[in-house]
């Protein structure tokens, strides 16, 4: 039972590692690869049945990243996102919680909610800063 559970890890890390892979090769080459999606959907399964929430947070953000940035679709891409987010936010994972507001505001913008995309864009920004993972963007982006 405890092999069972330690090979599921390692299984869904393997999943979520291999789904990045795939998409850094996406945006080179911006042609979808299948596996994709299902590489994360599989990770989303195996860290759900962990009860990893950590890990099951981070892999719907990719779920979402995958239908808004590969599929352009927003509206498939917007309740992961935000599922995403909520499950970030309840072990303190600033990292996916930044993630998931960047790419909901993106999906705002892209609507025209201007007040709302600028809103989740800042806050997505704030905890960059605060966990120390914010990118060194030119100072007139964030102006």
């Amino acid at each position: 039972m405890i092999a069972e559970r330690e090979l599921d890890a390692v299984e869904a890390d393997l999943a979520l590692a291999r789904g990045r892979v795939i998409h850094g090769r996406f945006l080179e080459e911006r042609d979808e690869d299948p596996h994709e999606l299902a590489l994360f959907e599989r990770a989303v399964q195996l860290y759900q049945m962990l009860g990893d929430v950590r890990g099951e947070g981070e892999s719907l953000f990719w779920v979402g990243i995958v239908h808004q940035v590969a599929r352009h679709d927003n509206d498939a891409a917007v309740p992961v996102l935000t599922r995403s987010y909520d499950l970030a936010a309840q072990v303190g994972d600033k990292r996916t919680m930044s993630d998931a507001l960047r790419h909901l505001g993106i999906a705002e913008h892209t609507a025209g909610r201007l007040d709302a995309a600028r809103e989740r864009l800042e806050e997505s920004l704030r905890l960059r800063r605060r966990s120390g993972t914010c990118p060194a963007w030119p100072q007139t982006w964030l102006a």
